[in-house]
């Protein structure tokens, strides 16, 4: 038998991993739609309380799409991946285009952070249907 909560950690430390590794290739262009200075934060200290709670909300995130999964019976690579791309589009990539609109931030913004998130539940899904 499969244990959920090393599936639901395992997706979680995934999804951040790919988190920090997206935004660490991003960075000067993630910046810039922020309307920062790339050159002003080069010197800066990296906060750690958003990193731990970015954590912390990628294994709830994780959690919650094992539940999702588990209670549709999707099981399978392509299908979990699949369901994780539906549930980052229409969730997530939706509720970052509508507050960043509002926020009038960039486009690109919408862009790097939109598909950070979608990617970032396909990548949990995938992780949750090989350990579940």
């Amino acid at each position: 038998m499969h244990n959920p909560i090393i599936a639901i950690l395992a997706a979680g430390v995934a999804g951040w991993l790919f988190g920090a590794v997206w935004y660490t290739s991003l960075g000067k262009v993630w910046q810039r739609a922020l309307g920062l200075n790339p050159d002003d934060c080069k010197d800066k200290k990296m906060p750690m309380t958003p990193l731990v709670v970015a954590f912390l909300a990628a294994v709830v995130m994780s959690a919650v799409l094992y539940q999702l999964l588990t209670n549709l019976g999707v099981t399978g690579l392509a299908p979990s991946a699949l369901a994780g791309l539906t549930i980052g589009v229409g969730f997530l990539l939706t509720s970052t285009l509508v507050n960043n609109l509002f926020q009038q931030k960039s486009l690109m913004l919408t862009v790097i952070d939109g598909a950070h998130w979608v990617l970032a539940v396909v990548v949990e899904a995938v992780v949750i249907a090989l350990l579940a």
